[in-house]
């Protein structure tokens, strides 16, 4: 979203966007289709602030933007688990809504000044260096902004950055602190090193018969094919219900008619308003008098643009008569929202307390959301008439199916009892299986002991397909292959174990001064410098004294190691340097942030998803 922003703002972006305004784009993403049977409850709850669905799709569809801005045309939705993408959009909004429930707690706030001056100064709404209103309302509308709903997300933002300042600016960075940092961060290490790998030394190894048997029998627990079952089970798979249940024509108007009922809220309106915030130079009774004075002069017949001109607080609409251009419901705050989708259209309401101050709201016009034909709709609205048929259905039958399996000899008697068909699946294992095992509430069920071991009938299992009984078919235990059949992992293992025994015996011997080495390498490095040597060698090395000489374990091999010269900066020669100082803070600062992030959770009542 942010690119979109950049594009249509012509190029005007800087550092400042980026660092004041991602977060607040972070959470835009396509509205909610229109649909049946969607929900309103919260999806989560953080100290009494709630997580809704809308908000959820928002952060998915941001992700999913990113996503293509780094993949470009290789970017392929199909590769990206929205369950994944879901559960990571809901957990940043959790942690978003930690951090301002923390910053309500401490009373911090933004002003309409700070609100007002932060948009002027954005580059992304200026033109030759200074703010223009229709470029501001131009990039809000194209990323499906009202200015309202622009200033709530832009106050939240200035309320979190200014929670993390607090947290950052309590830092100190101590000047003998900063200057032994700065004489760790300064030794220097000459290092030479010999690196043995072991698979230089595999062609040189041969294995006899008895090398592989033995190995073989040392390891057979890596050499087994997995545990399975296959499962005869019965129950009722919703797609087949569904597809068995008919629908009637006055059953198919109804439902049409919800359908109608249902697009009223996606009803958008146009309105205009006159903003008069509460501020510095105004408290609550004048801001109130003021905007009851406006209401009535309008009322008078004095024109309603030419006083938003004249009066309004809202810097984005208030030379354009105080539009607000179209949005649905849900677009602005919950007392604005209430008034004007009660109002008739060309009314203006009296003020109406926000958060933001004072409105007086003026409705210009309504657009009704474009209703898809009775004939357009016939499929999508059968199908869905089926699925709530066999839901309902479903739902009678799991109580009969539950009283049956408990009284029934087998999964075959229950089948004969509902009139249904016993299948029976293909093995799987305790981790993956495919059709019904495919669930893993179904592969947990299956290797209970009472269902695996005493051959006991399972409980009634739901799935995201149905609902089913079943028991085991075929049990099969964990068994080891035959030598003949793995032969060849066998031997590339024990060759492999064989080439890294003799690397650590050359590298024991180069140590010791009796084997001969390959040619050494040296460099000279400090700790954090990134170079040729293995890094598990460095940092072996910045812990040897001069002079020493170690085997060190590294991918794939040993490193011999051997340090040759330490040169140390004297502490009384460092000063506490202004980078030094930066660079110490900014380390102390992270450490801060996610300890008070962790500290801002923990005490935080936090209501996820399904809990």
């Amino acid at each position: 979203m942010l690119q979109t922003m950049r594009d249509n703002a012509q190029g005007i972006v800087a550092k400042f966007i980026v660092f004041f305004i991602i977060f607040v784009f972070a959470l835009w993403g396509v509205e909610s289709i229109v649909n049946l049977g969607s929900g309103s409850e919260p999806l989560a709850q953080v100290g009494g602030q709630e997580i809704t669905e809308v908000e959820v799709q928002r952060a998915v569809e941001q992700q999913k933007a990113t996503l293509r801005r780094q993949f470009g045309e290789q970017f392929d939705e199909s590769l990206f688990n929205d369950g994944v993408l879901r559960q990571s959009a809901i957990e940043q909004l959790i942690q978003r809504k930690v951090q301002l429930v923390k910053a309500h707690e401490m009373g911090l706030y933004a002003s309409p000044a700070q609100i007002d001056e932060a948009i002027v100064t954005i580059p992304a709404f200026q033109l030759d260096g200074n703010f223009n209103k229709e470029q501001f309302r131009s990039i809000l509308a194209m990323n499906g902004w009202t200015p309202l709903t622009f200033r709530e997300n832009l106050s939240q933002d200035i309320i979190v950055n200014q929670l993390n300042a607090a947290v950052v600016q309590t830092t100190i960075a101590a000047p003998y602190q900063v200057r032994l940092n700065a004489m760790l961060d300064g030794e220097m290490r000459t290092v030479s090193w010999v690196q043995l790998n072991a698979r230089d030394l595999t062609n040189g190894i041969t294995l006899s018969d008895d090398e592989v048997q033995a190995s073989y029998e040392a390891t057979k627990n890596l050499y087994q094919t997995p545990e399975t079952v296959s499962i005869r089970y019965v129950g009722f798979n919703r797609k087949d219900v569904a597809a068995k249940m008919e629908v009637t024509e006055d059953e198919l108007k109804q439902a049409y008619n919800d359908y109608l009922t249902q697009l009223k809220d996606k009803e958008q309106r146009n309105a205009s308003h006159i903003l008069i915030e509460v501020n510095d130079k105004r408290d609550d009774a004048a801001a109130q008098a003021l905007a009851a004075d406006i209401e009535k002069r309008i009322a008078g017949g004095e024109d309603f643009a030419k006083l938003a001109t004249e009066f309004s607080d809202d810097i984005g609409t208030r030379n354009q008569g105080g539009e607000l251009g179209f949005a649905a419901r849900g677009a602005y705050v919950e007392a604005f929202d209430n008034v004007l989708f009660g109002m008739e259209e060309g009314t203006v309401s009296e003020p109406v307390k926000t958060e933001f101050g004072y409105h007086i709201i003026k409705l210009m016009g309504v657009k009704a959301a474009d209703a898809a034909s009775l004939d357009d709709k016939r499929e999508e609205l059968s199908a869905w008439i089926r699925d709530e048929k066999a839901q309902q259905h479903i739902a009678e039958q799991t109580q009969e199916l539950t009283n049956i399996a408990f009284s029934a000899s087998g999964v075959n008697d229950i089948a004969d009892a509902l009139g249904l068909k016993a299948e029976v699946s293909a093995p799987f294992t305790r981790d993956a299986g495919e059709g019904i095992a495919a669930d893993a509430k179904v592969r947990e069920e299956a290797f209970a002991d009472n269902v695996l071991l005493d051959h006991e009938t399972s409980q009634v299992v739901e799935t995201d397909s149905g609902v089913y009984v079943f028991a085991v078919e075929e049990h099969k235990e964990a068994e080891v292959q035959p030598l003949a059949e793995v032969r060849n992992r066998v031997e590339t293992r024990l060759k492999r174990e064989k080439a890294l025994e003799l690397a650590h015996q050359r590298a024991d011997a180069i140590v010791k001064g009796s084997g001969d080495a390959p040619e050494w390498k040296s460099v000279s490095v400090n700790f954090r410098q990134s170079s040729d040597l293995p890094r598990e060698a460095q940092a072996r090395a910045f812990a040897m004294a001069k002079g020493a000489v170690e085997a060190v374990d590294v991918n794939g091999g040993v490193a011999v190691v051997r340090v040759d010269a330490v040169q140390v900066p004297e502490m009384a020669d460092l000063t506490a340097s202004d980078d030094g100082k930066m660079s110490q803070l900014s380390r102390i600062s992270r450490q801060g942030m996610i300890s008070f992030r962790k500290w801002a959770e923990a005490n935080t009542e936090i209501k996820r998803p399904g809990a």
